[in-house]
Protein backbone atom coordinates (compact mmCIF):
# COMPACT_ATOMS: atom_id res chain seq x y z
CA UNK A 1 0.00 0.00 0.00
CA UNK A 2 1.58 3.35 -1.07
CA UNK A 3 1.34 6.20 1.49
CA UNK A 4 -1.80 7.32 -1.23
CA UNK A 5 -3.63 4.84 -0.42
CA UNK A 6 -3.41 4.70 3.32
CA UNK A 7 -4.13 7.74 3.50
CA UNK A 8 -7.42 7.33 1.74
CA UNK A 9 -8.11 4.64 4.25
CA UNK A 10 -6.95 7.00 7.01
CA UNK A 11 -9.30 9.48 5.49
CA UNK A 12 -12.09 6.85 4.95
CA UNK A 13 -11.71 5.77 8.85
CA UNK A 14 -12.24 9.95 9.77
CA UNK A 15 -8.82 10.68 10.68
CA UNK A 16 -8.00 14.33 10.60
CA UNK A 17 -4.04 14.68 9.51
CA UNK A 18 -5.53 12.24 6.33
CA UNK A 19 -7.41 15.26 5.67
CA UNK A 20 -4.74 17.72 6.58
CA UNK A 21 -2.20 15.20 4.02
CA UNK A 22 -4.75 15.77 1.18
CA UNK A 23 -4.71 19.79 2.28
CA UNK A 24 -1.40 19.87 1.60
CA UNK A 25 -1.13 17.90 -1.23
CA UNK A 26 -4.10 19.90 -3.61
CA UNK A 27 -4.68 22.66 -1.84
CA UNK A 28 -2.36 25.36 -3.20
CA UNK A 29 -3.28 24.07 -7.17
CA UNK A 30 -6.90 24.34 -5.99
CA UNK A 31 -6.67 27.98 -4.71
CA UNK A 32 -4.95 28.86 -7.95
CA UNK A 33 -7.48 26.88 -10.34
CA UNK A 34 -10.29 28.77 -8.68
CA UNK A 35 -8.45 31.92 -8.56
CA UNK A 36 -8.04 31.81 -12.50
CA UNK A 37 -11.94 31.52 -12.45
CA UNK A 38 -13.29 34.24 -10.06
CA UNK A 39 -10.03 36.39 -9.78
CA UNK A 40 -10.59 36.93 -6.00
CA UNK A 41 -7.94 35.58 -4.42
CA UNK A 42 -10.10 35.55 -0.57
CA UNK A 43 -12.93 34.26 -2.16
CA UNK A 44 -11.03 31.59 -4.00
CA UNK A 45 -8.99 30.44 -0.18
CA UNK A 46 -13.07 30.94 1.13
CA UNK A 47 -14.25 28.12 -1.77
CA UNK A 48 -11.27 25.93 -1.74
CA UNK A 49 -11.69 25.51 1.88
CA UNK A 50 -15.21 24.34 1.59
CA UNK A 51 -14.40 22.18 -0.54
CA UNK A 52 -12.18 20.31 2.03
CA UNK A 53 -15.59 20.59 4.68
CA UNK A 54 -17.27 19.01 2.03
CA UNK A 55 -14.49 16.14 1.26
CA UNK A 56 -14.39 14.90 4.80
CA UNK A 57 -18.24 15.18 4.78
CA UNK A 58 -17.77 12.95 2.05
CA UNK A 59 -14.85 10.94 3.44
CA UNK A 60 -15.92 7.39 2.87
CA UNK A 61 -17.32 7.59 -0.40
CA UNK A 62 -13.56 8.07 -2.37
CA UNK A 63 -11.80 4.49 -2.94
CA UNK A 64 -9.29 6.47 -4.33
CA UNK A 65 -6.92 9.60 -5.63
CA UNK A 66 -8.41 10.30 -8.57
CA UNK A 67 -11.77 10.17 -7.20
CA UNK A 68 -10.98 12.18 -4.68
CA UNK A 69 -9.06 14.78 -6.87
CA UNK A 70 -11.75 14.91 -9.37
CA UNK A 71 -14.36 15.40 -6.44
CA UNK A 72 -12.13 18.25 -5.45
CA UNK A 73 -11.63 20.18 -8.78
CA UNK A 74 -15.36 19.44 -9.56
CA UNK A 75 -17.20 21.01 -6.51
CA UNK A 76 -14.68 23.67 -6.50
CA UNK A 77 -15.44 24.89 -10.01
CA UNK A 78 -18.98 24.28 -9.37
CA UNK A 79 -18.58 26.75 -6.09
CA UNK A 80 -16.86 29.43 -8.26
CA UNK A 81 -19.75 29.21 -11.21
CA UNK A 82 -22.10 30.37 -8.17
CA UNK A 83 -19.92 32.97 -6.72
CA UNK A 84 -19.73 34.63 -10.19
CA UNK A 85 -23.87 33.90 -10.73
CA UNK A 86 -24.31 35.95 -7.66
CA UNK A 87 -21.83 38.62 -8.33
CA UNK A 88 -23.44 39.12 -12.03
CA UNK A 89 -25.44 42.24 -11.69
CA UNK A 90 -21.70 43.86 -11.41
CA UNK A 91 -21.40 42.91 -14.77
CA UNK A 92 -25.02 43.27 -15.87
CA UNK A 93 -23.51 45.31 -19.16
CA UNK A 94 -21.93 42.07 -20.19
CA UNK A 95 -23.22 38.40 -19.81
CA UNK A 96 -20.42 36.75 -21.51
CA UNK A 97 -18.11 36.12 -18.79
CA UNK A 98 -19.74 33.48 -17.26
CA UNK A 99 -20.72 31.71 -20.33
CA UNK A 100 -16.88 31.87 -21.17
CA UNK A 101 -15.92 30.41 -17.77
CA UNK A 102 -18.34 27.45 -17.94
CA UNK A 103 -17.49 26.84 -21.88
CA UNK A 104 -13.54 26.78 -20.90
CA UNK A 105 -13.68 24.61 -18.03
CA UNK A 106 -16.25 21.83 -18.49
CA UNK A 107 -13.17 19.55 -18.56
CA UNK A 108 -12.30 18.52 -15.50
CA UNK A 109 -9.72 15.91 -16.06
CA UNK A 110 -8.18 18.75 -18.03
CA UNK A 111 -7.84 21.50 -15.37
CA UNK A 112 -6.46 18.26 -13.17
CA UNK A 113 -3.47 18.13 -15.23
CA UNK A 114 -3.00 21.58 -15.72
CA UNK A 115 -3.10 21.78 -11.86
CA UNK A 116 -0.67 18.97 -11.28
CA UNK A 117 1.73 21.06 -12.74
CA UNK A 118 1.02 24.34 -10.61
CA UNK A 119 1.21 21.61 -7.81
CA UNK A 120 5.12 21.03 -8.78
CA UNK A 121 5.59 25.05 -9.33
CA UNK A 122 4.56 26.01 -5.96
CA UNK A 123 7.15 23.26 -4.20
CA UNK A 124 10.08 24.28 -6.45
CA UNK A 125 8.78 27.95 -5.82
CA UNK A 126 9.79 27.22 -1.86
CA UNK A 127 12.94 26.04 -2.78
CA UNK A 128 13.58 29.93 -4.21
CA UNK A 129 14.79 32.95 -2.74
CA UNK A 130 12.67 34.70 -0.72
CA UNK A 131 12.54 38.14 -3.25
CA UNK A 132 12.41 35.38 -6.55
CA UNK A 133 10.00 33.51 -4.75
CA UNK A 134 7.48 36.58 -4.43
CA UNK A 135 7.80 38.19 -7.48
CA UNK A 136 7.18 35.03 -9.01
CA UNK A 137 4.24 34.71 -6.85
CA UNK A 138 2.90 37.61 -7.41
CA UNK A 139 3.62 38.02 -11.23
CA UNK A 140 2.98 34.17 -12.49
CA UNK A 141 0.66 32.86 -10.06
CA UNK A 142 -1.26 36.06 -8.98
CA UNK A 143 -1.72 37.57 -12.67
CA UNK A 144 -0.72 41.18 -11.18
CA UNK A 145 1.62 43.22 -13.65
CA UNK A 146 4.80 45.25 -13.04
CA UNK A 147 3.82 48.13 -11.26
CA UNK A 148 1.81 46.12 -8.67
CA UNK A 149 4.74 43.89 -7.75
CA UNK A 150 7.15 46.92 -7.30
CA UNK A 151 4.21 48.69 -5.18
CA UNK A 152 3.59 45.69 -3.04
CA UNK A 153 7.24 44.55 -2.74
CA UNK A 154 8.12 48.14 -2.54
CA UNK A 155 11.04 47.75 -4.83
CA UNK A 156 12.06 48.42 -8.71
CA UNK A 157 10.74 47.08 -11.88
CA UNK A 158 14.45 46.42 -12.89
CA UNK A 159 14.45 44.04 -9.77
CA UNK A 160 11.24 42.43 -10.44
CA UNK A 161 12.86 41.54 -14.10
CA UNK A 162 15.67 40.36 -12.82
CA UNK A 163 13.95 38.23 -10.02
CA UNK A 164 11.18 37.12 -12.38
CA UNK A 165 14.01 35.71 -15.09
CA UNK A 166 16.15 34.10 -11.99
CA UNK A 167 13.23 32.13 -11.05
CA UNK A 168 11.76 31.11 -13.98
CA UNK A 169 15.31 29.59 -15.44
CA UNK A 170 16.00 28.52 -12.02
CA UNK A 171 12.51 26.28 -12.28
CA UNK A 172 13.33 25.45 -16.03
CA UNK A 173 16.38 23.66 -14.57
CA UNK A 174 14.25 22.22 -11.88
CA UNK A 175 11.89 20.71 -14.30
CA UNK A 176 15.34 19.41 -16.19
CA UNK A 177 16.64 17.53 -13.54
CA UNK A 178 13.75 15.92 -12.47
CA UNK A 179 13.08 14.58 -16.09
CA UNK A 180 10.04 16.19 -16.32
CA UNK A 181 7.99 15.50 -19.78
CA UNK A 182 7.99 17.59 -22.50
CA UNK A 183 3.97 17.94 -22.12
CA UNK A 184 4.59 19.58 -18.24
CA UNK A 185 7.61 21.88 -19.30
CA UNK A 186 5.34 23.01 -22.59
CA UNK A 187 2.47 24.27 -20.50
CA UNK A 188 4.94 25.58 -17.79
CA UNK A 189 5.85 27.52 -20.66
CA UNK A 190 2.41 28.00 -21.69
CA UNK A 191 1.80 29.85 -18.32
CA UNK A 192 4.50 31.60 -18.74
CA UNK A 193 3.13 33.34 -22.25
CA UNK A 194 -0.40 33.52 -20.56
CA UNK A 195 0.66 35.93 -17.98
CA UNK A 196 3.72 37.57 -20.23
CA UNK A 197 1.34 40.40 -20.88
CA UNK A 198 -0.39 40.93 -17.58
CA UNK A 199 3.24 40.86 -16.13
CA UNK A 200 4.75 43.54 -18.54
CA UNK A 201 1.72 45.85 -18.67
CA UNK A 202 1.20 49.10 -16.51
Amino acid sequence: MNKFDKQISDLQSGMEPALCFFMDQYANALRFFAFKLIKDKEASAEIVSDSFVKLWNRRTSFQSTDQLKSFLYLVTKNACLDHLKQCRNKYAHDDTFLINVEASNTDILENMIYNELVELVVLEIKKLPKQQAQVFQLAILEGKNTQEICDELQTTANTVYFARSKAVAALKKAFEQKKISEYYISMFAAILQTNFFLFCSY
